[in-house]
């Protein structure tokens, strides 16, 4: 069974709904920051313009500043809960602040509530953006195929860059509708109001249409989902490393870059008089312009790698920015059009090179699956949320304090992300190749296995088990991992052989179970349904020269030790009572011979029979098919024996009114995987380790 390929006419539904989520999402948070200068005068009315522009920036900044806090409270629902809700929930969010912003009334009714109000929304908003981005990504990430990752989740970036033009494009529709004044009144709350109702609808249809991730799923199915993520991130060294070199040397160095291009440029062009209707019709019309480098240097990432990209948009980007915005003062009064164009479409053509599907496609490839919405949500809303939402408000802080509104921009954008890039100049390595699956690969879960020969008697096997203390071992012609695969023998296989004419001396060629294996690369999901199909204890993993390499054992892949110790600490299972999920026990009486007892165990597939005495009926031991083993192999005369002379007579035991937690103890305390259930020394019942942790 080889690794799972994803054709791309599976992915395309899920791009286009993640696309279309993540770009309403930023259209309603960015048609704030195309208002700014309106909405500083509904709700931050001051005496001196720039004092009511910082105030409004301000409000701008929060939202920003916020996306790192809703990047952890999302991150943590998409590790815990799955990737699908957080997007989900982090879209009704946005429409919830959204929709806030347009009906809140103005400065001169609410007076300072007005302003708390605004910057209450943001928050919302900003909390909203910070989870619903990093979930998108990791939502569409975990569907692509791994040689396709920088192209289909480039188109993912182009959303913010588009989200922002249609934003210019809304607002500047409206206020050729409405005329300046009437939307500078109260025509403006429309842009906001289509932003909220249009992301509503496309909640709902992600709702109703769309899956869970296969990554996450599979973590679900495995039991490896992470309760706490965001103590894991920081606490892990390794984690906190990823992060930090992540965050500062590319997502924050490109954050200064990225808002100076798709934002403070309007602003620049304003304070240098060019109408502000011009302006973003400009800043849209170039990003429309160059959108498909977006998905173009993805793609070119899947190529030649991600490493060589971002740097070049990182540091191609930020040498541009002195060139083009000083022939900007010599081109805006009057307003040269096309110059002004070519300028501002320099700046967001060199945006696509850095902030494309390669930067998506590191962050993805970067971060292990238990904590990869937490930790792509907060790094990137750290580097863009943070250093990038500064942008506005400390090119402007600068320009109060230098007086050079180009010197403050060359500061901002191009001296302090430069110094930023060094971290992943000199200590980032490439990242593409890793596959999203390769920590939940089956060669991730291989144990060493135990490798028995086909010439090899079913005796001696059932000796090399025990000696071994292995449920199963993987049959070769020669007995070695360059050996050609027959197939697997495990305990219950052995115990059915001889009791279905079989004998110790038989070879295991002639009784070996056949049961493909599986490759190494392929998902650990799809080896323990194939486990299941067989109702085998393990499955062989080869690699793709066909040498095995190990073995699945679901009892280590779901990791029943770890679930039983935390299922203990947990409040519920002190109400549960063993008599809710105990089942029928079968019994055998103790003057039973031991053939007949292993006859039954393998008939009913049972691997544990408690014995009970053939006068009283009470209990008086157990057998399981690991003491059968040990019986059987050497001896044929212990066959007609009766049980009662191979029997555990010490055994541990529960009643009906026992507490699962009690039952989780002993369970731990004794290292046994059954307990009967017992009532005035009588067996009702059984209860396994696999029927608990179906509880827990």
């Amino acid at each position: 069974m080889e690794q799972e390929r994803v054709q791309f006419k599976e992915v395309l539904p899920v791009a286009i709904v993640s696309w279309t989520g993540a770009l309403l999402e930023w259209l309603d948070f960015y048609v704030y920051a195309i208002l700014a200068k309106t909405l500083a005068k509904v709700y931050f009315p001051s005496h001196d313009p720039l004092a009511s522009l910082l105030a409004s920036f301000a409000a701008l900044a929060i939202g920003f500043l916020f996306r790192p806090v809703g990047a952890l409270m999302f991150g943590k629902i998409g590790d815990q809960y799955g990737r699908k809700i957080a997007f989900l929930t982090a879209i009704s969010m946005m429409m919830v602040g959204t929709i806030g912003i347009a009906l809140l009334p103005g400065y001169e009714t609410l007076g300072i509530f007005a302003s708390i109000g605004v910057f209450i929304l943001r928050i919302i908003q900003g909390l909203a953006l910070g989870g619903g981005y990093g979930a998108a990504i990791t939502y569409l990430g975990e569907f692509t195929p791994d040689h396709r990752r920088g192209l289909i989740t480039g188109f993912l970036f182009t959303t913010p860059a588009f989200g922002m033009a249609l934003a210019a494009n809304i607002a500047s529709a409206l206020q050729g509708y409405f005329g300046t004044e009437a939307f500078e009144a109260t025509g403006w709350r429309w842009c906001f109001v289509i932003a909220g109702v249009v992301v509503f609808v496309v909640a709902l249809i992600i709702h109703y249409l769309y899956k869970e991730t296969p990554v996450f799923t599979a973590l679900k199915q495995i039991r490896r989902v992470t309760s706490a993520p965001i103590k894991e991130l920081f606490t892990n060294k390794h984690y906190l490393w990823l992060f930090i070199l992540a965050w500062i040397g590319v997502i924050g160095a490109h954050g200064p870059i990225w808002y100076t291009n798709q934002l403070y440029v309007s602003f620049y062009l304003g304070d240098l008089g060019v109408d502000k209707k011009l302006t973003k019709d400009l800043l849209a019309y170039a990003t429309y312009v160059v959108l498909w480098t977006y998905l173009f240097f993805g793609w070119v990432s899947d190529k030649i790698g991600r490493k060589p990209i971002l740097l070049l948009g990182i540091y191609g980007n930020a040498l541009i920015f002195p060139l083009t915005f000083y022939l900007m003062q010599g081109y805006a009064n009057p307003p040269d059009k096309t110059m002004l164009f070519l300028l501002v479409a320099a700046g967001t053509f060199m945006n696509g090179i850095g902030y494309s599907g390669a930067m998506s496609a590191m962050l993805l490839e970067l971060f292990p699956a238990k904590v990869r919405t937490t930790a792509i949500g907060f790094t990137y809303n750290m580097g863009y949320g943070v250093f990038g939402g500064l942008t506005p408000f400390m090119i402007t802080l600068l320009l109060k304090i230098t007086g050079n509104h180009y010197l403050s921009v060359i500061i901002w954008a191009t001296i302090i992300p430069m110094i930023m890039g060094l971290l992943y100049l000199f200590k980032g390595w490439e990242t593409k190749g890793e596959r999203l699956w390769e920590e939940l690969s089956a060669g991730k879960f291989a144990h060493k296995a135990l490798i028995l020969a086909g010439t090899m008697s079913i005796g001696e096997a059932m000796k090399r088990l025990q000696i071994e203390g292995q449920r199963i071992a993987i049959v070769t012609d020669n007995g070695t991992e360059t050996g050609r695969y027959l197939g697997i023998v495990e305990e219950r296989s052995l115990l059915k052989a001889l009791v279905t004419g079989a004998t110790i001396n038989t070879p295991l060629k002639e009784v070996v179970v056949d049961v493909d294996e599986v490759y190494a690369s392929a998902r650990i999901i799809d080896a323990i349904v194939l486990i299941q199909q067989y109702g085998v204890k393990g499955i062989a993993v080869v690699d793709q020269n066909k040498r095995i390499v190990g073995y699945i054992d679901p009892r280590y892949v779901f990791n029943e030790v770890a679930l039983i110790s935390a299922g203990v600490k947990k409040p519920f299972t002190e109400r549960i009572r063993v008599e809710e999920f105990m089942t029928p026990a079968i019994t055998v009486k103790d003057n039973t011979p031991i053939i007949e007892v292993t006859k039954l165990m393998v008939e009913k597939n049972v691997g544990f029979i408690p014995v009970v005495n053939a006068d009283t009926g009470k209990l008086s031991g157990v057998i399981s098919e690991k003491d059968l083993m040990a019986i059987l192999c050497c001896e044929e005369g212990n066959r007609n024996k009766p049980v009662i002379e191979f029997m555990i007579k010490n055994v541990v035991t529960v009643t009906p009114e026992s507490s699962l937690k009690e039952a989780l103890e002993k369970f731990i305390d004794n290292k046994i995987r059954h307990l009967p259930v017992v009532r005035d020394q009588r067996v009702v019942g059984v209860i396994s380790v696999k029927d608990a942790l179906k509880l827990v």
